[in-house]
């Protein structure tokens, strides 16, 4: 995991509220549904936690942690709630990773923007690791170093991927490192049912095939 910032439920609340832009276009929002309700949803933040009073909370704790800063009476967003501001209320590709890293599970959602990528780990009560990450490079990169930290090491190990674009379908693929160092492959294109035996490097080149251009830049 790269350097993160770990963020309260309260205030990725009030990032969540400022990037409810009315004329965003999420992919993953419903019919009639606000820009960032599907954000919330999935990552699985209680309606409730979007009351003023929970936003309010965030925003001052923002301010007392230096990620926001006041200026004559308006709040001025620092450059990580910008990014992720940016990433949220424009984002076109949204992405899910999870595997074991360091003996412990984690997922990553990436919400890919126009100008803007952001990384969201949930955590244990109430709390998030947000990183902001680079938007020039290809969806790809940070799906494989996220392989690469969950495979380090000898034995077993997996990782599952999935990514969707605009309207178009979702793409998953699931990577495994046998007991004996042999890899396995699935995939929503070619192998969606069971595993076929490959390499990583056949699989880091899937990735880059499957995530690269397909599921955004």
């Amino acid at each position: 995991m790269a350097e993160t910032t770990l963020f309260t439920f309260a205030e990725l609340e009030f990032v969540l509220r400022s990037a409810a832009v009315p004329d965003a276009a999420p992919v993953d929002a419903a019919p009639g549904a606000a820009p960032v309700d599907a954000v919330r949803e999935r990552l699985q933040l209680q309606p409730e936690a979007s009351a003023d009073i929970v936003v309010a909370s965030g925003m001052a704790s923002l301010l007392a942690r230096d990620l926001c800063t006041e200026r004559d009476g308006d709040v001025v967003p620092g450059d990580l709630v910008v990014a992720a501001v940016a990433a949220l209320s424009t984002r076109h590709t949204v992405s899910e990773a999870a595997g074991w890293i360091d003996g412990r599970p984690v997922v990553v959602h990436l919400f890919s923007g126009t100008a803007a990528r952001l990384a969201v780990y949930p955590g244990s009560f109430g709390l998030y690791r947000l990183e902001a990450v680079d938007p020039a490079e290809p969806l790809a990169r940070p799906l494989i170093r996220f392989l690469d930290q969950s495979t380090t090491g000898d034995g077993e190990a997996a990782a599952v991927f999935r990514s969707a674009t605009g309207a178009g379908p979702e793409v998953g693929l699931a990577a495994a490192r046998k007991a004996d160092g042999s890899w396995l492959l699935s995939d929503s294109v070619d192998s969606p049912d069971a595993g076929r035996p490959s390499t990583r490097e056949a699989i880091v080149a899937r990735i880059e095939e499957l995530f690269g251009e397909k599921a955004g830049r």
